[in-house]
């Protein structure tokens, strides 16, 4: 996430689809005849791969009441995005899944940890020493978590991040743990899709920011389904303010009132949704014995970079015994200039071998750093990634 985010933090803490909208099994009666669109209830899909819930409360903090309820309430909202925009692409999947308890409920692991929270994210603030310290110990209280990303709601301080472990299918994306507070999440998801929609709501005064409860409530739940873009192969696209994974998932509630809703008003770019239908978490047919990630031999520029220009000339080639899928490729600018400039599924190819054209979201300006990553699937739902840094030369 960009650091402009963590600056909306303290108001996040004070506070075809038509034919999947007209399925009974997927919305209820109830919110059809209000107007509104209510996400499934949650199920076991019995997956080998799924998500792996971690509240984590710090020894100086309290465990906020009903969360295990609220947690319910976001997983449906996400888990439905999710599918809705899987379905919108003409992906077929049975969408995402979640550990679940004996008693057939989402199971939420509730770490009380050993320590304060200042232990925990340093003084002053270092979200890589939160994540490191919260992920270190909720393996040795909780297990490893292979093949089990884990989504972590936090009471330890205000983040939104996100970090892949792709070698073992896992990763770890952190949120708040504020978000369980009873102004951003019901505790039944009917009063959360009120929550979501309810445009009429006044505006609250906190500081400089006006943001209605709803509207961190959008947020709120939006980021989640952003951060756990990542764990899946996404990275951030600022070419459509609808995209997820630029800042889209601010006006969430859109997707859950009629007739906004039709018009996907919050969505994953193909490129993305192509990117998480690739990986275990979504495919639905893949080699389980093929563990070797896809290599990425080359990825860099094919000459300088020039002050002025908007295009510039990669050289890549790249490979997998077993066929490779798709790629993304983003320019880091930072925040909402990040931008996505390249994408391609490649089908099943064993070897792609290319000079493309990378055109910038804005003219080149001398002595300008510029860093171009690549996420690269392989057919089996490894993950790769490569960073390529060079700066822009003055005429």
């Amino acid at each position: 996430m960009d650091k402009r985010y963590y600056a909306l933090l303290p108001a996040l803490i004070l506070i075809g689809l038509v034919s999947l909208f007209a399925d009974k099994n997927k919305a209820s009666k109830q919110g059809i005849a209000k107007g509104l669109i209510v996400p499934p209830a949650l199920k076991d899909l019995g997956k080998g791969y799924k998500v792996r819930i971690i509240y984590f409360v710090p020894s100086d903090r309290k465990v906020k009441p009903n969360y295990q309820e609220k947690t319910e309430v976001l997983m449906r909202v996400v888990s439905d995005v999710y599918e809705r925009e899987m379905k919108a692409h003409g992906i077929k999947t049975r969408g995402l899944d979640f550990e679940f308890g004996e008693d057939e409920k989402l199971k939420v692991h509730l770490v009380k940890a050993k320590k304060a929270a200042s232990f925990y994210t340093g003084e002053p603030f270092d979200v890589d020493r939160l994540l490191n310290t919260q992920q270190q110990e909720i393996w040795e209280t909780v297990g490893f978590s292979r093949n089990r990303p884990m989504l972590v709601f936090s009471e330890a301080g205000a983040v939104a991040e996100a970090r892949p472990i792709p070698q073992v299918y896992s990763g770890l994306a952190c949120v708040s743990g504020d978000i369980f507070s009873d102004e951003v999440t019901a505790s039944n998801i009917e009063e959360q899709i009120q929550k979501l929609v309810n445009r009429n709501e006044e505006k609250k005064q906190e500081g400089k920011d006006e943001r209605s409860s709803s509207q961190v409530s959008q947020t709120s739940n939006g980021v989640l389904i952003h951060e756990l873009g990542h764990i899946f192969g996404m990275l951030h696209d600022t070419r459509d303010q609808r995209n997820i994974m630029m800042r889209g998932y601010d006006k969430l509630g859109q997707m859950y009132a009629f007739p906004e809703a039709r018009d996907r008003p919050v969505r994953f770019s193909l490129a993305h949704a192509r990117m998480a239908a690739a990986s275990r978490f979504f495919n639905e047919s893949f080699e389980n014995s093929d563990t070797k990630p896809p290599k990425i031999q080359d990825f860099k520029l094919s000459g300088p970079a020039k002050a002025g220009e908007r295009k510039i000339k990669f050289s890549i080639n790249m490979s997998d015994n077993k066929g490779l899928g798709p790629f993304v490729i983003m320019q880091r600018g930072g925040g909402q200039i990040d931008a996505m400039v390249a994408d391609k599924d490649l089908d099943g190819v064993e070897n792609y071998s290319e000079e493309i054209s990378l055109e910038c979201p804005r003219p080149l300006v001398g002595g300008q750093p510029l860093v171009y990553i690549i996420n690269l699937m392989d057919v089996n739902g490894n993950l790769s990634q490569s960073v390529a840094n060079s700066v822009v030369v003055s005429d």
